[in-house]
């Protein structure tokens, strides 16, 4: 269950500033959401007012103005002129969002944070209701006279479309005589970044009212989160000689910040990437910094990664850094507004089809005492689009599916747990194990992308805790274990006949040949290797298509003894083939026609499907569908029809497990009750 939900928004929807229209949209605001707030722990706001630098240049005077997010478009880039082409990319012009927008003063942001921290009060009475602030590194939101003039040695040039640069944390500032809040006599020459930042920060939450800080698009991970290179490996070599320092100027960042901010609450926005390959590329140690009591929150699922449609690299980077937690939040964001590149995801990106909820909201993790958790935090990122505007529609139709995924969040191991390293991935100093880290992770991204069913982790140091009975409906999926208590664990596993699957380089798996029982699989293999081994262990998952699309990308999770297929499916033309152990697979709602005994399925663009029933049958259509029990003694009725010399397995709920009858009917088939 969600504990917390966030809110984001910009300023955008404040298009007056005076105090009564400024309320007027702090109420609309938690009026819109209110069937998600509802019963809800602790309900946020976190505001994008500009890029950050309204943190780095504050100087301790509310009537001061600051730069916000009044643009469409690359803020530091000049403004589309008039003689330009309209489809000039934004990404390298920009637009003003409305005419004559507000001037804002940070007098009207503590404003906008009061009003919203008493139209929360009201509208969720038993609520915490905290309002967060956010620093992000790039040009896109905001002009930023503090990172692109004044202090432009904190900046690395970068990837992106506008070459300007990303703040790198681990840099540090050319003195400078301006006043500033914690600084009235200015910067001192080689002031730490980190230093700088936290005292700001400190200073300007503290005034404005603001109760935590979001730390946006991998600030303290990756001076570029979307690149797959860095300071370590620049796609071609590895640097390890660079290591041991990378390491430490990147956890001395955190450090830092920490000493000169010691109380505001982090949250943590991570890059688009995985814990491997931000270790192998740019030394980032997450093992370390969850272990350094910093009060931060683990890194959600990345948005970049699902709206570029590489769900394999959303999934797959959000498992590595939820395998373990730096405290109890689990979280998940959802991307429905951009309220800064004209982008609204819900519509643009994903159809209006919920895949980008049900899918990532499949992952659970194995907790170190052997508990499976779902995502306890959701972020909605954001509540206003790229004009400022509010639409209903986009409140109303994602939400039900929201509630729905949180329903039916995970309960048990998925069909496929992934053993994840997390500590030894982000400690090692060998330079092989780089290499190893980046390939063994980008194998699962792509497995995932191929139709891989994984949506459960448990970090590696945990898994040495639990008993082997979690496990024994699960399939095991781990890279080499370099420690030989790992190995041992394994062979347990194997003992009590529960598949392992191990991957890694040819060079590595050499050390796992010890592995007795164990699939061996090397990563320069095709992406489809992972889901087809599967069918070792009676999962058959294939894919007829006539299209060079991807195809679909699968979660195959369990929640009150059945099990929830998810899918985003790329091509709606294609042919899905299913058979599991128990036969094959009745999704609730749909028809299969069976093939050799395969339930064979067309996915629209998204699937979120129960399965209770699993058939044995040569051929045939075969339907399932919900039905109305009317009866006086059972809550819930499945009518199967099409059934032809079956065996029909049935898996009931948790509280009807020796509460299930089947009525037989001529024309219908059976239908069970319970």
């Amino acid at each position: 269950m969600f504990e917390r939900i966030t809110l984001e928004m910009s300023l955008k929807p404040f298009k007056r500033t005076d105090e009564k229209f400024i309320r007027t949209v702090c109420e609309k605001v938690f009026a819109q959401w209110k069937p998600l707030l509802k019963g809800r722990k602790t309900v946020s706001v976190m505001l994008w007012p500009s890029d950050g630098s309204e943190i780095l240049d504050y100087a301790g005077r509310e009537e001061d103005t600051f730069e916000w997010c009044r643009f469409v478009g690359t803020a530091n880039l000049p403004l589309l002129s008039e003689d330009e082409s309209p489809d000039t990319s934004l990404h390298r012009r920009k637009r003003h969002y409305m005419e004559n927008a507000p001037i804002m003063t940070y007098g009207i942001l503590k404003t906008i944070v009061s009003c919203l921290k008493e139209a929360g009060a009201r509208a969720c009475p038993d609520a915490v209701i905290r309002v967060g602030e956010t620093f992000d590194i790039g040009p896109e939101f905001a002009i930023s006279d503090f990172k692109y003039n004044r202090h432009t040695e904190v900046c690395v040039t970068t990837s992106g479309a506008s070459g300007i640069g990303f703040v790198d944390a681990t840099r540090t500032l050319t003195g400078d005589s301006r006043a500033y809040a914690a600084y009235p006599n200015g910067i001192p020459d080689g002031t730490p970044f980190g230093t700088f930042l936290g005292k700001q920060a400190d200073a300007f939450l503290r005034d404005m009212g603001f109760d935590y800080l979001w730390l946006s698009n991998g600030l303290g991970f990756s001076a570029d989160p979307w690149k797959k290179t860095g300071k370590i490996f620049d796609g071609e070599r590895y640097y390890p000689e660079k290591l041991k320092g990378v390491k430490a100027k990147v956890f001395d960042f955190w450090r830092l910040f920490r000493e000169a901010c010691p109380d505001f609450p982090l949250e943590t926005r991570g890059t688009n990437n995985s814990v491997g390959i931000d270790y192998a590329s740019d030394g980032v140690p997450l093992h370390d910094i969850y272990s350094a009591n910093l009060d931060i929150t683990a890194p959600p699922n990345s948005p970049w990664a699902a709206i570029n449609d590489n769900y394999g690299l959303e999934i797959m980077g959000h498992m590595t850094r939820i395998c373990e937690l730096p405290n109890t939040v689990f979280p998940f964001r959802y991307y429905l507004h951009d309220p800064w590149w004209i982008n609204s995801p819900w519509y643009d990106r994903y159809d209006g089809a919920p895949c980008d909820i049900y899918l990532p909201m499949a992952i659970s993790r194995i907790t170190e005492e052997g508990r499976v958790e779902s995502a306890n935090t959701l972020n909605l990122l954001t509540v206003d689009n790229s004009y400022g505007e509010m639409p209903d529609c986009c409140v109303n139709e994602p939400l039900p599916h929201l509630l729905k995924a949180e329903k039916d969040a995970p309960d048990a191991p998925g069909v496929v747990v992934w053993v994840y390293p997390m500590r030894s991935y982000t400690t090692t100093d060998e330079p092989a194990m780089l290499r190893e880290r980046n390939l063994g992770d980008h194998f699962v991204c792509d497995a995932i992308n191929d139709g891989f069913p994984l949506c459960t982790v448990t970090s590696a140091d945990s898994f040495l805790r639990h008993s082997i009975d979690i496990y024994r409906a699960s399939v095991l999926l781990t890279p080499v274990p370099e420690e030989e208590a790992l190995k041992e664990k394994l062979r347990e596993m194997l003992a009590a006949h529960i598949p392992v699957l191990v991957y890694g380089t040819a060079e590595r798996l050499e050390l796992a040949r010890d592995l007795e029982g164990a699939v061996l699989l090397d990563v320069s293999e095709p992406a489809d290797s992972l889901r087809r081994t599967l069918a070792s262990f009676g999962y058959f998952i294939d894919f007829e298509k006539r299209s060079a699309l991807k195809n679909p990308a699968l979660a195959i999770s369990r929640f009150d003894h059945g099990f929830w297929l998810s899918a985003y499916n790329p091509d709606t033309t294609a042919g899905i083939r299913l058979r599991f152990p128990l036969g094959a697979p009745l999704l609730c709602g749909m028809e299969a026609e069976l093939e050799q005994g395969f339930a064979n399925y067309h996915f629209a663009r998204s699937e979120h499907r129960e399965c209770r029933v699993f058939i044995e049958q040569e051929s045939g259509v075969v339907s399932l569908r919900e039905w109305a029990p009317i009866s006086a003694r059972y809550r819930r009725a499945l009518r199967l029809k099409g059934l032809n010399h079956a065996t029909v397995r049935l898996f009931g709920e948790k509280d009807c497990e020796v509460a299930v009858s089947v009525a037989n009917t001529t024309d219908a088939g059976p239908t069970f009750a319970q």
